[in-house]
């Protein structure tokens, strides 16, 4: 019997699975390229471990252990107790692939070390890593069996349904793709269309975004309920790819012309605005214009939606030659070692630090509150992933997201501005 029309998830789990071909909704067992794991959840990782008693792993080589959540531990915290145990155990199992503090987040680490590759499937603890579909490369988030896919070299999964994204046009000026996955966001989430979908993204508007746009593009879309998310590799992914392979094999997956999906839905990028998504909800977002004139006490550029050298280059455009309003602390991470080196040789950190930026070291940091909290009744605008109360610090606080050239703008202006304005007077 011929194949059935296939899409890019199915190929890929089907390939770990050693199959021809897989169904929506049917559980297979898959072996892993490499299985990602994060400081945050290691204690009840090594916990399970403990209790189970396990003395040898058998792949060290596919396990990728990365601190970047605690970028540091800090006087009264338990992260220095979590960092000690993680590089014990790596040590004790031969785990090379250790990630320790400043080398930056996961997702980063996953694409800049040549991880991620076109066809090659990855277990995680956090969804949030489907920004490694830039490269064509599947991360599949399974919480704490991780260490199960660890202990066996392989774990089951539920096929998951596939839905589809056209993207057509261009960004317009002063817009970027963090407004365009709010647009996403704000339009599919409240009704559960992409839910538990592996959402691929496809059409003549990727090829007018940058490889950092479409990591933003997938990093944020666990919000609207996706499992995962995924890209057909285009040559400038694939010089990406050949670049830091070292050799190491991959396959260009493509889907199958005819292929079903749950749900296809378009974009004309030169239609969407500057957003702002109103707290609590990660999908609440609306045109900059709603909400502007909004004071602010801090900013923050950074997390895995928004600390890619793009970011910072954005950040840096809107600050040249200004300063951070008085009353604003605005706080700039880099999310990896080398966005921070490659930021330094640009002089974008002489730039955010200029204009009274706080440049910290590569990681989470503001994101999850690891620095930055807010107090009482404190309000923040930030490129970070989340917004529901007491994220990062006081529940009465208010955590506005948006992208680097708002979040900019606002920390300039110490409210809420449509960032085009500055843009255009910075413009040469």
């Amino acid at each position: 019997m011929p194949i059935p029309a296939r899409s890019i998830a199915q190929k890929i789990i089907a390939r770990a699975a050693g199959r021809d071909t897989v169904e929506v909704g049917e559980y297979v067992t898959v072996t892993p390229d490499y299985v990602a794991c994060q400081e945050l959840f290691w204690p009840g990782h090594k916990r399970n471990l403990d209790r189970i008693g396990v003395d040898r792993i058998p792949r060290p080589d596919k396990a990728l252990m990365v601190i970047d959540h605690s970028t540091s531990g800090a006087m009264g915290s338990h992260h220095h107790a979590t960092h000690r145990s993680l590089r014990d155990w790596c040590a004790a199992q031969g785990i090379e692939n250790l990630f320790g503090p400043g080398n930056g987040l996961r997702h980063l680490v996953l694409t800049e070390r040549g991880f991620a590759r076109p066809g090659t499937l990855v277990f995680s603890d956090e969804g949030n890593i489907a920004s490694i579909g830039v490269l064509g490369a599947l991360n599949l988030p399974i919480s704490t069996e991780v260490i199960v896919a660890i202990i066996q070299d392989a774990n089951w999964i539920a096929v998951p349904p596939s839905a589809r994204i056209t993207l057509t046009g261009a960004l317009g000026f002063g817009v970027t793709a963090r407004d365009s996955i709010q647009a996403i966001l704000r339009d599919s989430t409240a009704d559960g269309r992409l839910l538990q979908c592996c959402v691929e993204f496809d059409g003549p508007g990727l090829a007018a975004l940058t490889l950092d746009d479409r990591q933003t593009l997938l990093a944020s879309l666990f919000h609207s309920g996706a499992y995962t998310g995924i890209m057909e590799p285009d040559a400038l992914a694939l010089d990406y790819v050949r670049e830091r392979d070292q050799g190491r094999p991959w396959d260009v997956v493509r889907a199958d012309p005819g292929a079903e999906y749950m749900t296809r839905l378009s974009y004309d990028l030169s239609a969407i605005a500057p957003m702002v998504t109103v707290p609590p909800d990660a999908h609440g977002g609306v045109p900059v214009d709603q909400v502007a004139g909004q004071r602010i006490d801090q900013a923050s550029i950074g997390s895995c939606a928004g600390g890619r050298l793009d970011d910072l280059r954005a950040a840096a455009r809107v600050l040249r030659g200004r300063k951070v309003a008085p009353h604003v602390t605005l706080y700039v991470t880099p999310g990896s070692r080398n966005v921070y080196v490659e930021a330094a040789r640009e002089g974008l950190l002489e730039i955010l630090a200029e204009a009274g930026a706080a440049v910290l070291a590569p990681g989470c940091t503001t994101c999850w509150g690891y620095q930055g909290v807010l107090n009482d009744n404190e309000v923040s605008i930030s490129t970070q992933q989340f917004n529901y109360q007491g994220r990062n610090g006081s529940r009465s606080a208010r955590v506005f997201l948006a992208g680097p050239y708002a979040v900019a703008a606002a920390a300039v202006a110490g409210q809420i501005v449509d960032p085009r304005p500055m843009l255009a007077e910075a413009a040469p």
